[in-house]
């Protein structure tokens, strides 16, 4: 299969869990209140619009997962406003970051059970340049 196939599966996978899936100019995002899920176009290799897919697949298996409440307690905070809690404490900016990873390898193993050939060290490469982005901008 090529990767244009992957996001095809990728897609009918999130179609499953009520996830509409886009590929959109803008930039990677899962949207939690209105069950979308966004890759990006403007990423050149189709390979890497696949992982990103992954990656905001992977948002969405933690938030739908009974324990993120327990694993991301600040962030869920804010996300269901349930408490005041500033966005520039370093308990958030950590849980943000572990967040992201945990949504990388989520989608590593959502892609292994879909079948999905990925490469795993260039996957958790393209992975760590992402989330090195967080660590620049939160720090």
């Amino acid at each position: 299969m090529i990767e244009e196939d992957y996001i095809n599966l990728i897609t009918a996978w999130a179609k499953t869990r009520g996830y509409n899936v886009f590929g959109k100019w803008d930039e990677d995002a899962f949207y939690d209140k209105d069950k979308e899920i966004v890759y990006s176009l403007r990423t050149k290799e189709k390979k890497h619009q696949m992982y990103s897919l992954l990656h905001e697949c992977g948002h969405a298996l933690a938030f739908d997962s009974k324990s993120y409440k327990d694993s991301f307690p600040n962030l869920a905070a804010i996300r269901f406003k349930t408490s005041r809690i500033s966005k520039r404490r370093n308990v958030v900016k950590c849980e943000t970051l572990a967040e992201e990873w945990d949504a990388w390898k989520r989608g590593f193993k959502l892609a292994r059970r879909l079948g999905i050939e990925v490469n795993k060290e260039h996957y958790f490469d393209y992975a760590s340049r992402n989330v090195m982005t967080y660590v620049r901008r939160i720090t």
